[in-house]
């Protein structure tokens, strides 16, 4: 059986009705706030809130006519013949020239001039069709004033409310603006009372109550006041409730650190208090039931719903001024706690190197310890002792000292030599030579851990220093070189809002020439984000432009954290090639290249002693530190004094390791080499030179006091840096063609790639040993390329 077939028409026809059915929340929202407002009455029946709200919404012609009716079924219901009549012929007025209004929704100022003149002139001509007095004439002028005034409060409020789902942040205009909407619309509920509870009051106290609970002390008792003058502005005790209400809302605010409960138990406290010492206790209990309705409600709304509330208060908990003061006086803090550990570490590093050495195995102390202990072994029951050390005392002291001075000399003594001296006095001379020869050696040995001690001072003297040096640059930095910049942090973010990109944390960080962005936001879903939005709207905030650095986009626990940098002049990209001797699987050589902070490109070699596991270890060790301490911003002179200084103290043996540092500055293009023991390392230049980068000074771990030489160039675009080890040097020498070799492959090589050129030149290395590694072999290959903007 054939289906009936619906024509496209009637397909479009029926998804328009069904599109219709929808409920468009905003319109109901604006249509309920148009309604309380049309209610909302002051005093001699006064109702301008409603006049100014319609007048606004005639810039929105979306919402125009639902807004109409619901003000005019408030007004009706609130005000009384002839009061109601006359606002709705204004209103009807209002909605014959609407077309003319919405011609200037982008000059509030003129509609708001225009409110003036519809009201005022409508009161006066309603007065003169009644009872014509001055005072209603400036009643009139009064009434047209507020609503001039309202339609400029509500061109804050109600553009928010419209793009309530899109915006992330929110000014204090815009705050303040809302929460006087919603006060005079509280105001709009009047009388209404369910079981004698007035919802008016339950609706005050409970915005008060979250308002306190977000935002604090001072915004809980704003709003507090706000919301008791609008009120109550019609009623006798006006002043007093505006107090009661403030003091609630204070008190309510300053216990919101506890929990929520102490939130509701402050301001119930608040209300009590002020309310039994201005209106009597029977007040009190009157209110009290509304007030326990109202901290019921708040208990009950969840906590992610309550933190809705905080981008309608961030904008008015503090000026940017008190801000920026507060980092300052932080920095100031740190900065004097930073000095007094720099102070307190440098006196610990002098208080070590004024620990004087021993520069001889026997002072005269010693001699004078090593002649008693002599005397007692050996002398101590020879007969001719009281020959010796009574009569010749001084001649048998001076026999003493100068066969331990010989011994000082010459480290061992012979018979020989005490028998010319001993021979015709001396009765024990081959066990006085036993006993002088055995307590030196003690001494000798004492010696030696002392000098191993006094040589453990001075490293850790050198590392308490340099941890001194390390903590003074970073109080420097913070003092001097690190400035936030709030007003750049807040284009940020608006740029991020207006691209819908909501972020939970931003700081913008200046250090000269150079700044940092740090964002936090919760993790996108496919990981495009920052390529895609985030780095164009950052960009523009800017007013340049950033790339992501490192990884750009770090996710843990659905986190995302990125940091971004001022666009930077050059990229570097390195290849590796290398081979274990031997074909072993763990090499001597260790290696690692990556972007640092303040937009600088690291590769460092490393190649330690020996070959196999303990090489390996030691030139891991060593890469390692070097890569934590100069990604923590340490001078790259401290950090391998630190690394030089940890080698000697890890183990009793010789354990070293060559260093080859290259730092890359990618904003200016400047190269900053360090050699440590390491092989001469190449610059070819794009045009096909060739430049040698050598050092005579010695690995790291062989001495405590190295020679640090620091030699800088400048590299372009498409110039390339080899980097190799002592394997790929060496592998010339049985061929007779020492380093040379190397520089000769270098300048006749005519390949572009880095991983190629890598390959290359491993390969001629093995033609070389004749495909037999003798040593650890490893080729890195840095090239410059140059960022298009």
């Amino acid at each position: 059986m054939q289906r009936p077939q619906i024509s496209s028409y009637k397909r479009r026809y029926i998804n328009e009705i069904s599109e219709g059915m929808n409920v468009d929340n905003t319109a109901v929202f604006l249509c309920v706030i148009g309604f309380l407002l049309g209610r909302a009455v002051i005093i001699d029946n006064l109702g301008p809130f409603g006049i100014a709200y319609f007048i606004y919404m005639c810039t929105h012609k979306k919402y125009k006519m639902p807004v109409f009716f619901c003000i005019s079924a408030g007004i009706i219901l609130s005000h009384s013949g002839s009061h109601a009549l006359r606002y709705i012929i204004t209103l009807f007025f209002i909605n014959f020239i609407s077309s003319f209004i919405s011609k200037y929704d982008d000059n509030i100022f003129r509609v708001s001039i225009i409110g003036f003149f519809i009201t005022s002139i409508s009161g006066i001509i309603y007065s003169l069709v009644t009872d014509l007095y001055m005072y209603d004439i400036l009643v009139s002028v009064i009434e047209g004033l507020a609503v001039s005034s309202l339609i400029y409060i509500y061109s804050y409020g109600i553009p928010l409310i419209l793009k309530r789902s899109i915006r992330r942040n929110i000014s204090s205009e815009e705050t303040i603006a809302l929460s006087i909407i919603i006060a005079l619309s509280i105001t709009g509920i009047s009388n209404i009372s369910l079981f004698e509870v007035s919802l008016k009051n339950v609706l005050s106290f409970l915005i008060i109550i979250v308002v306190a609970y977000q935002a604090g002390p001072a915004l809980g008792s704003a709003s507090g006041i706000t919301i008791g003058i609008i009120t109550t502005m019609n009623t006798v005790s006006s002043p007093m409730y505006i107090g009661i209400y403030g003091f609630s809302g204070l008190l309510a605010g300053l216990f919101r650190k506890l929990s929520k409960y102490a939130t509701t138990i402050g301001f119930i406290m608040g209300w009590s208090i002020i309310t039994i010492y201005t209106r009597g206790s029977n007040e009190l209990l009157l209110t009290l039931r509304e007030i326990t309705i109202s901290s019921l409600i708040f208990l009950m709304i969840p906590d992610d719903r309550l933190k809705y509330i905080e981008k309608f208060t961030k904008g008015v908990l503090g000026s940017e001024e008190s801000s920026i003061n507060y980092i300052n006086r932080v920095k100031e803090i740190m900065n004097t706690r930073l000095k007094d550990v720099y102070k307190a570490y440098e006196e610990v590093g002098a208080t070590f190197d004024k620990v004087r050495d021993k520069d001889k195995v026997l002072d005269q102390r010693d001699i004078a310890s090593v002649i008693d202990m002599v005397t007692h072994d050996v002398c101590s029951d020879c007969p001719m002792k009281r020959g010796c050390w009574n009569l010749k005392f001084t001649k048998t002291y001076n026999m003493f000292t100068n066969i331990l001075n010989h011994l000082e000399e010459d480290g061992r003594i012979d018979n020989n030599y005490v028998k010319s001296q001993f021979v015709r006095d001396c009765m024990k001379f081959d066990d006085v030579i036993k006993g002088c020869n055995h307590y030196f050696d003690l001494f000798m040995l004492n010696y030696k851990w002392n000098k191993k001690l006094c040589e453990t001072r001075k490293l850790v003297s050198s590392q308490i220093k340099s941890i001194a040096y390390s903590i003074q640059n970073v109080s420097d930095e913070i003092n001097n070189s690190m400035n936030f910049d709030m007003d750049i942090e807040n284009n940020i973010i608006v740029e991020l809002d207006k691209e819908n990109i909501k972020v939970d944390k931003i700081s913008y960080i200046k250090r000269d020439d150079n700044f940092e962005i740090n964002i936090q936001r919760h993790n996108c879903y496919n990981g495009d984000l920052c390529e895609k939005k985030l780095i164009n709207a950052v960009s523009r905030a800017v007013g340049q432009e950033v790339s992501a650095y490192k990884m750009g986009c770090r996710s843990m626990n659905n986190i995302c954290n990125i940091r971004l940098v001022n666009f930077k002049k050059y990229t570097a990209r390195t290849d590796v090639a290398y081979l274990s001797k031997d074909g072993n699987i763990i090499s001597g050589d260790n290696y690692t290249y990556m972007e640092i902070s303040d937009g600088k490109y690291m590769i460092v070699l490393s190649d330690g002693m020996g070959k196999g596991e303990k090489a390996s270890e030691e030139s891991a060790l060593t890469i390692e530190m070097l890569e934590k301490m100069l990604e923590a911003k340490i001078d790259e002179k401290i950090s391998i004094e630190t690394i030089n200084n940890m080698l000697m103290l890890k183990s009793s043996d010789e354990i070293f390791s060559t260093l080859d540092l290259n730092i890359i500055d990618l904003n200016n293009g400047n190269l900053e080499s360090v050699k440590m023991g390491a092989c001469p390392s190449f610059i070819k230049r794009k045009n096909g030179g060739v430049e040698v980068i050598s050092s005579s000074s010695l690995p790291v771990g062989i001495v405590s006091e190295i020679k640090i030489d620091r030699e800088k160039r400048s590299v372009r675009e498409g110039d390339i840096i080899i980097t190799v080890s002592d394997g790929i040097i060496d592998a010339g020498k049985d061929k007779n063609l020492g380093e040379n070799w190397l520089y000769t492959v270098i300048e006749k090589m005519d390949k572009k790639s880095t991983k190629e050129i890598a390959k290359y030149i491993l390969d001629k290395s093995l033609e070389l040993v004749d495909g037999k590694a003798q040593d650890d072999m490893t080729v890195m290959i840095t090239k410059i390329w140059r960022n298009r903007e």
